[in-house]
């Protein structure tokens, strides 16, 4: 199992327990590890599909979080096509014991989110793969609902 697998079924267990906590219902991850979005399930009778991050928790504390813009509109298009009520990009932030998730709908992102480019690796999930410019959408990290994770229960931190 590579780094980015890793990566990959860690953020899918966070969500699940998150999502069996609350009562969510039909949890479907997708089965494509490369798949444009990660997860779909429902919620409170609303059709929900989700793309997950999985992040060192230094990058938690940042004023804004990144988002690929390709991976924005890959989660919009599938909103559409699935018929969702909403979509979520959800950043869990961890140091293997500490976990803390940042939930941002599509709306928050793009009412609030702004445009740049920024120096980032070709892929968080593989070492010394080389950096490029990528189009991002930077999102006020205030604009999320945020939850932890402590003893196995999540709860809402407050702002």
């Amino acid at each position: 199992m590579d780094k980015f697998d890793e990566l990959e079924l860690n953020g899918r267990k966070l969500l699940e327990s998150f999502l069996t906590q609350v009562g969510a219902t039909n949890l479907h991850p997708t089965e494509d590890k490369y798949a444009p979005v990660d997860y779909y399930f429902t919620y409170n009778d609303k059709k929900v599909v989700a793309e997950i991050k999985v992040r060192d928790i230094k990058y938690e504390g940042y004023d804004t979080h990144l988002m690929e813009v390709s991976k924005y509109k890959s989660l919009v298009k599938d909103k559409k096509d699935s018929w969702s009520d909403t979509a979520y990009y959800i950043n869990f932030f961890t140091d293997g014991i500490k976990v803390n998730a940042y939930w941002y709908s599509v709306s928050s992102i793009r009412n609030f989110g702004t445009i740049d480019y920024k120096y980032c690796p070709t892929t968080t999930a593989a070492a010394d793969n080389g950096n490029y410019y990528k189009k991002v959408i930077m999102i006020p990290s205030n604009k999320a609902q945020r939850f932890t994770l402590v003893n196995g229960r999540w709860s809402k931190i407050s702002a």
